[in-house]
């Protein structure tokens, strides 16, 4: 066999079934031409992801002359992969088929909380979404969760959420659940989302701001997710940022999540009114200052309370600093606002465009393009729902290298 006939047959079956996953229906001719496969090697490769029920066959390819060609295409049956986004109040979960079409997605009602307890009330809903699915859960083929702060995903281990777990919490749930589990920080998984169907094009560089209850970040450099050596790269909050005598819940003080995250911007609020500034919420706050939530801020800027408009714009001027110092450092092509608080638009997206421009170098902000989640919310349910795919077609790549 020639060298050049040698490397043609080197097509992975994650590569052809990644290939099919992004293609409707194929035949054999066009994988053929499209991967530089001889029409034998591509029939081979056809005939042995018709033996996994990876594909099945679609019909023929109607054309004017000839024998018209087969048409193949994914088996969305094959397998189910369910994603899990934890909140502090609630779990969104979701459920896609193998082709990737969305079957459910569903808030369950949940308090998390650093203990026992909470665990088996996670397990017990997700369990309960499982039975409620109506699919063949023996096709369950990954559980993707994504969980806030330092999470090692390669390991399994959670270094905050049910930090007193002696075991990795993947190999917990795992048998828990009774289905494979991954896990992924929260942020990440939101970006994952992002780039599988939100706004990333084709650019290869990459910050996603993570701007929620608390603050994170995700990058991408060279087209490569950057993970870190352990995993827990992207921990924007906890940059020193300030000289303040507030604790962060890491332990230490000064970072910029004790100013800029909504946990924060709600405290502020809370302050302000009670110092005796006027807001839509003063009475609220005033009645029951622990009932303020983060939403409740979000539907004041919304009514255009000039108080909370206030305080967007400050956040985004402390945010802005900070990120013009990732720009000078990593000259990104574009700048991701994702989270809950991106609901709030250009009150916080001009803001921070002003302190972008003030704080950047002129050449390095002029190639970077800002914008906000096009996702909001659901980012991290989509990330988890995909990655859960994503990480079961890398084992695939691991167990069937190359035909």
């Amino acid at each position: 066999m020639t060298e050049r006939n040698n490397k043609k047959s080197k097509v992975s079956l994650y590569r052809l079934l990644t290939y099919f996953i992004n293609n409707e229906t194929l035949s054999i001719p066009q994988i053929a031409k499209e991967m530089g496969l001889s029409l034998p090697t591509a029939g081979k490769l056809i005939n042995e992801l018709l033996e996994k029920e990876y594909i099945c066959n679609a019909g023929k390819l109607e054309q004017g002359e000839g024998r018209p060609p087969m048409l193949f295409a994914i088996n969305a049956q094959v397998g189910y992969f369910i994603g899990i986004d934890i909140k502090q109040d609630y779990i969104r979960v979701g459920l896609i088929d193998f082709a990737g079409k969305i079957l459910a997605l569903k808030n369950l009602p949940y308090n998390y909380r650093n203990t026992p307890q909470s665990l088996d009330e996670l397990c017990s809903r997700v369990t309960e979404f499982i039975k409620e699915s109506r699919i063949n859960t023996t096709r369950i083929i990954n559980i993707q969760i994504n969980i806030s702060g330092r999470v090692n995903p390669v390991h399994g281990v959670s270094h905050t959420m049910f930090s007193f777990l002696e075991d990795p919490i993947s190999e917990v749930l795992e048998y828990r659940l009774g289905h494979p589990v991954t896990i992924e920080n929260d942020t990440r998984s939101m970006f994952y989302g992002e780039l599988y169907k939100g706004c990333v094009q084709n650019q290869q560089d990459i910050v996603y701001v993570n701007l929620s209850w608390g603050l994170g970040a995700a990058l991408m450099l060279n087209g490569q997710i950057v993970k870190g050596k352990s995993g827990f790269a992207g921990e924007l909050g906890h940059f020193y940022a300030f000289e303040n005598e507030i604790l962060c819940h890491c332990g230490k003080k000064g970072c910029l999540e004790t100013e800029v995250s909504g946990s924060a911007l709600c405290r502020i609020c809370k302050e302000e009114i009670l110092s005796g500034k006027q807001s839509i919420l003063s009475e609220k706050v005033h009645r029951q200052p622990d009932s303020l939530t983060l939403d409740d801020v979000l539907l004041a800027i919304e009514h255009e309370d000039l108080l909370c408009i206030e305080l967007m714009e400050q956040l985004a001027a402390k945010l802005g600093k900070e990120l013009a110092n990732l720009i000078n450092l990593l000259n990104p092509e574009l700048i991701i606002i994702g989270g809950s608080l991106s609901k709030a638009g250009d009150y916080l997206l001009l803001p921070l465009e002003v302190a972008l421009k003030k704080y950047t170098l002129k050449l390095v902000n002029k190639n970077c393009k800002l914008m906000l989640s096009v996702l909001k919310d659901e980012a991290g349910i989509i990330g988890a729902c995909y990655l859960a795919r994503c990480n079961y077609l890398h084992e695939l790549e691991q167990k069937y290298p190359y035909q």
